[in-house]
């Protein structure tokens, strides 16, 4: 029994500080005065919670892991630059190596 129990923990563990390989990604750090992104095959994603890529300057390739969100309203009073950046939309970044 202690056994199995020491086998879950070990799995739990693993699952909850590592990424899969279909969760986590390489990316590469884009910045410029319309925000921060994560590009990935030539799509660049808009980056909500930048606050986490502000030690990375842009063209720094990263791994990561994150989920598609609709809007983000910690970003929605920043002022921005009027130039337009094409992307596929916002991301909130989970876990970032």
């Amino acid at each position: 029994m202690k056994k199995i129990l020491s086998i879950t923990a070990i799995t739990l563990l693993f699952t909850m500080f590592s990424c899969n390989k279909e969760e986590c990604k390489s990316m590469t750090v884009v910045k410029d005065c319309s925000g921060t992104y994560l590009s990935i095959e030539g799509k660049d994603f808009h980056v909500c919670n930048e606050e986490k890529l502000s030690s990375f300057s842009s063209g720094t390739n990263v791994t990561a892991s994150f989920k598609t969100i609709d809007n983000c309203k910690a970003l929605a009073e920043k002022c921005v630059c009027k130039i337009y950046h094409k992307n596929e939309g916002w991301i909130e970044l989970l876990n970032l190596k």
